[in-house]
């Protein structure tokens, strides 16, 4: 028997073209974590379906480290605050964001960013060679950055 319990579908951050989007999927409950799926997507043009170039599963990440983010990004939509910096303990997703603008006008530049050494051991035995990183850099408007934060809360 476990104490594991699947929480949601996905939650989304698209650039303000919406031709890039990082995804976030199949959080899983254990304990006081939560284990989840990164997947950097994109696609030519607005009508095609987006299409993973990256994904990372079993990236674990404590809840309050999830809900903080949350809150943090909740306020950077709202404009209190023009930049953050979130980095994992373990393995998983980092994302630093510059605000932009004011007002209306108020978009992020998102740089994300996943360890590959710290994701599995064929990546971990190649790290004598240097940090092997992959990252997308995107735009995304404050309505966006908001969504996104809606949707990481309800899982944190």
């Amino acid at each position: 028997m476990t104490d594991d319990a699947t929480l949601s579908p996905m939650v989304v951050l698209r650039d303000e073209r919406d031709l890039l989007w990082l995804a976030l999927d199949d959080f899983v409950e254990r304990g006081d974590d939560r284990l989840y799926d990164v997947h950097f997507l994109a696609r030519a043009q607005p009508n095609e379906a987006p299409t993973p170039f990256v994904s990372t599963f079993g990236n674990v990440e404590p809840r309050q480290g999830l809900g903080s983010l949350a809150d943090d990004l909740a306020r950077a939509a709202d404009g209190e605050v023009s930049a953050l910096r979130h980095d994992p303990v373990g393995a998983g997703l980092s994302m630093e964001i510059k605000a932009t603008g004011s007002g209306e006008n108020l978009t992020f530049e998102v740089v994300l960013w996943l360890d590959l050494v710290r994701m599995n051991p064929a990546m971990r035995s190649r790290a004598v060679r240097g940090r092997h990183q992959s990252g997308v850099r995107m735009h995304v408007t404050a309505a966006s950055l908001r969504e996104f934060a809606v949707g990481l809360r309800a899982y944190a």
